[in-house]
């Protein structure tokens, strides 16, 4: 079975396997051993919008952890996040045979999950960021996800005003949550000719879940990033 899904061209390029998937999502267990083979197991945390960071040994089998950001290892672990308009981001060195899984809403955006995550990935498995990749699945798109002063307020003092462009509505503003995503991997020495930056807009196509299209819906999108090509 194939599930219908998006790739980032980046990575089908550097022979990275990840998969984001559709709004009718596989298994984390599928999408495990799609990407790794029959004896791989997905990593998998309790997302609560936060920054903290895990590796993937600690959150398999059942383990219930309070995370956004799954670190991994060993090639027959697969991280695996849950989004609905946050973006997910994949992330790999392949130097170190390290890889990670990022759920980066605008609250883990504005608490930086990323530079945590990358300075993980360095402190305990010598990842360097000059060897690291990294893509964006669908997510909300630069013209279609509107924030208000909370979001404006936390992402200024991050120094990602750049991202935020206002609208006629006061206090209002449109985030470009891929271009503050690039910029916080840019600030960690990520090249930016490493990063995919473009995914679909999953508020504006349809092919994808989105809690700001239908906050009814409960369907959610996975993504998943594996060590083996």
């Amino acid at each position: 079975m194939v599930a219908p899904g998006w790739v980032s061209p980046l990575f089908r390029e550097r022979r990275v396997s990840h998969w984001f998937s559709s709004r009718e999502a596989p298994t984390a267990l599928w999408i495990a051993q799609h990407l790794a083979g029959d004896a791989a197991r997905p990593a998998q945390t309790r997302q609560v919008h936060g920054g903290r960071c895990v590796v993937a040994r600690e959150c398999v089998d059942g383990a219930v952890i309070d995370a956004d950001a799954i670190v991994c290892a060993d090639p027959m672990l697969v991280p695996v996040i849950l989004t609905a308009d946050c973006v997910p981001l994949l992330v790999i060195c392949k130097a170190s045979r390290t890889c990670a899984a990022i759920h980066a809403g605008w609250r883990g955006i504005g608490s930086d999950i990323v530079r945590a995550t990358i300075e993980m990935m360095r402190e305990k498995f010598g990842a360097e960021p000059a060897s690291m990749s990294a893509a964006m699945g669908p997510c909300a798109g630069r013209s279609a996800y509107e924030v208000a002063e909370d979001v404006i307020r936390t992402w200024t003092a991050l120094g990602l005003s750049s991202a935020l462009r206002p609208t006629s509505t006061p206090g209002k503003a449109l985030a470009d949550c891929p271009l503050a995503v690039r910029i916080l991997l840019e600030r960690e020495g990520i090249a930016s000719t490493s990063v995919d930056i473009d995914p679909p807009c999953s508020i504006t196509d349809e092919r994808f879940a989105s809690h700001r299209r239908e906050p009814a819906n409960t369907n959610r999108m996975r993504a998943g990033i594996s060590l083996g090509e």
